[in-house]
């Protein structure tokens, strides 16, 4: 108590508290308000499950099985929240809240031990009040919580291994591994050691430096195995492969200057100071080592200023730059660019070294002041140096707009999102997952289907979730596997449907069981899923129950019926009178899947005719249709096909005509040609268009069985198929 009454008893140090209270407090309520009104989005599903997990299992268990070691420190930080709150929007975003309050002191702090109080308070109000740290300071997901620990690693840092302080340097090796459960780039913070050599050279090498290094990057080496070898969940953006080859082939590569661009983009008269300032510290540099006796604390400044022989150079500001550089360089090796949010975290590094360059032009231009006044003064060079340092901040800051970050805390799901502050660039709307999920959480009986084309962020309101809708292929993101012929996402554990028919299949398979389909922005995406189904689900607009609060966002319901089918394969597809097989007034006809003149008759699921040789089956449906005059015959099929063999189970064809099963065939081990013929009831045809469906028990890619680099998913390759009418 005594300390604290000293401390304050100097009116600088109350200024300076009340300064940085004022700054703070204004950040939290920027942050805080209206904290629960949006719905979760992006992959904050992620979040939402890791931290129940924990709640239910004591670590981040997913319901497929699979371990959720992603962000898993910072899925820990949400549990408290939770526990008090309950698991809903403002809980998980409110300990972003704290850390963005957090990243605002622990970047002051940094800037004053680095530099002095100007810097601090610049950098501290930059982070405090620009509309980026805002936004990214209101989401559920790490962002704003990786920021934190970053700046304040980084902090710990320099005060335990550059300023020699024990503890700190416990604090710094405890926070840098902590940073990197945060998030796995956090491993980054290793290159400050490189930095480090730079300060101490040959002293380096002692046990205070080498311990604390040693314990650092075994357990980094540690996480990044276990990411390599262990991780199921969360790796697919780096690569679609395992092992240490896939690592090296995902990171080593050309650098991108991406982040560089961005920020140019985002803060252009910053970056342009914060270039300069290689050239202001260059600058630095000669006049450190032709004023030999100067000392840091007459230029205002807490810089550790170094000799090597006769040139004095700022190790403070050295360190900075160095950093920044050396990291933003780093995540542009691999696949980490594109999006400027895998940046956010080193950010407060650029605001550091734009707010040290402001100081330094502020105190020449102090000194010619009071040069040119002739006038020795300590309090005209003080004022001089404020002044300049809040005109030049003033008019070179970028970013910050209190009207525009006022009002984040209001925007609605249907209000424009400023893409250069989004969690994805290519997100202008904050999607609405919430309206639908919880509606139908309230409606839906327990052995109702819910299926989704928003895996992440559907379930948390929910509560279940059955199947995923998605049809892409995105190389850099593919969070599911093959798994007995289906494939299964790595979250839920549950089928992803890849295909129109797979979701028509469902839909019709299922006549006893209600139907809930969630849909968002991906349904508008034909990266995400098949625009034909989008075309399907328009055509059945009176399943439509509700639209999202961002107008694109929608919930369909298909209620369980007795008998029949909910979604009539002739309405999907509409066929023309060209593309049907025609058997009018005919008692046989021979198909040749041969013919290059068969490819009109294929509606869905084949590939081109491969002349002479047959056409394949693609996916895990095919169509046709049939045209028939007289429905009062009995019909026999006689079909030559062989399947592509996939060396671990026999492929099974199972035939529909009109929703009705007629026939499934089996084949053989071998990879040959069989026939195989089945009779079709009068009852099930009707006078008019039929519908002939296949369906295969697996599709598989000959690229990925190794046999030739054909990346198409087949399944059977067809080559005749005989129609005969019974007497």
């Amino acid at each position: 108590m005594g300390k604290i009454r000293s401390y304050f008893k100097n009116i600088k140090n109350t200024l300076t508290f009340a300064f940085l209270l004022i700054i703070c407090a204004a950040g939290f309520i920027l942050r805080f308000r209206n904290l629960g009104y949006l719905s979760f989005w992006g992959d904050d599903g992620h979040t939402f499950l890791g931290t129940v997990s924990i709640l239910k299992y004591g670590f981040p268990k997913l319901p497929s099985g699979n371990i959720l070691w992603h962000g898993i420190f910072d899925y820990y930080l949400k549990v408290l929240p939770v526990l008090v709150f309950g698991a809903k929007e403002f809980s998980f975003r409110i300990v972003s809240v704290l850390s963005g309050v957090g990243a605002i002191i622990a970047t002051y702090f940094t800037g004053k031990e680095l530099a002095n109080k100007f810097v601090g308070f610049l950098g501290a109000s930059l982070i405090a009040f620009s509309t980026w740290y805002v936004q990214f300071s209101r989401e559920a997901r790490y962002y704003s919580d990786f920021q934190f620990f970053f700046i304040l690693s980084f902090l710990f840092f320099y005060l335990g291994f550059i300023k020699d302080r024990r503890p700190f340097r416990i604090l710094a090796a405890v926070f840098m591994v902590l940073t990197s459960l945060v998030h796995g780039v956090g491993m980054t913070l290793v290159f400050l050691f490189i930095v480090l050599i730079f300060y101490k050279g040959k002293k380096f090498f002692t046990k205070e430096i080498i311990i604390p290094f040693t314990v650092i990057i075994s357990l980094y080496i540690l996480q990044v195995v276990n990411q390599v070898f262990f991780w199921k969940v969360g790796r697919s953006f780096y690569t679609q492969e395992t092992g240490a080859r896939a690592l090296l082939k995902a990171y080593l590569k050309i650098p991108d200057p991406f982040y560089f661009k961005i920020i140019n983009m985002m803060f252009p008269k910053m970056y342009y100071v914060f270039i300069a300032g290689i050239v202001i510290f260059v600058i630095f540099i000669v006049f450190l080592s032709l004023r030999k006796n100067l000392n840091a604390k007459d230029l205002y400044l807490n810089e550790n200023i170094i000799k090597w022989g006769p040139v004095a150079w700022p190790f403070n500001m050295f360190m900075i730059y160095l950093t920044f550089i050396m990291i933003a360089v780093f995540l542009s090796l691999g696949r980490m660019y594109g999006q400027q949010r895998y940046i956010y975290f080193l950010m407060p590094l650029f605001i550091l070294g734009f707010s040290y360059v402001i100081y330094l032009v502020s105190l020449s231009v102090g000194r010619l002041v009071v040069k040119i006044i002739k006038k020795e003064s300590v309090k005209i060079l003080n004022t001089s140096i404020a002044c300049v340092f809040v005109i030049a901040s003033v008019l070179l800051v970028n970013g910050v707009d209190l009207k525009q970050s006022w009002a984040i805390a209001y925007k609605k799901h249907n209000e424009k999102v400023n893409v250069m502050y989004s969690i994805s660039n290519s997100w202008n709307l904050h999607r609405d997952a919430a309206t639908g999920g919880r509606y139908v959480a309230e409606h839906m009986n327990a052995d109702d289907i819910v299926i989704t084309t928003d895996i992440y962020n559907s379930p948390p309101y929910t509560g279940k979730v059955d199947y995923w809708l998605w049809t892409g292929n995105l190389v850099s993101w593919a969070p599911y596997h093959d798994e007995a012929g289906k494939v299964i996402d790595d979250t839920y554990g549950v089928e992803v449907i890849r295909s129109l028919m797979s979701f028509v299949n469902i839909l019709n398979e299922n006549p006893g069981k209600n139907i809930w389909v969630l849909t968002n922005q991906s349904l508008y995406t034909k990266e995400h899923v098949d625009p034909s189904i989008r075309k399907m689900l328009d055509g059945c607009i009176e399943n439509q129950v509700l639209i999202g609060r961002d107008d694109v966002s929608k919930l369909y319901y298909f209620p369980k019926i007795s008998s029949g089918q909910r979604i009539m394969i002739e309405k999907i597809f509409s066929p023309s009178f060209d593309n049907i097989i025609k058997l009018r007034e005919k008692n046989e006809i021979d198909f040749d899947f041969r013919n290059e003149a068969a490819g009109k008759y294929y509606i869905y699921g084949f590939s081109a005719v491969e002349k002479g040789v047959g056409t394949w089956a693609t996916g895990d449906t095919s169509i046709m249709f049939i045209d028939i005059d007289n429905s009062t015959m009995d019909f026999k099929f006689d079909i030559t096909a062989r399947p592509l063999y996939n060396k671990k189970e026999r492929q099974k064809v199972e035939i529909f005509i009109n929703g009705s099963k007629v026939s499934e065939f089996e084949f053989s081990e071998m990879d040959d040609f069989s026939r195989f013929e089945f009779t079709v009831s009068k009852q099930l045809l009707k006078s008019g268009i039929n519908d002939l469906v296949f369906k295969y028990k697996y599709s598989t890619a000959p690229k990925d069985l190794g046999v030739s680099n054909d990346g198409r998913n087949l399944s059977v390759l067809f080559q005749k198929m005989n129609i005969k009418k019974l007497p």
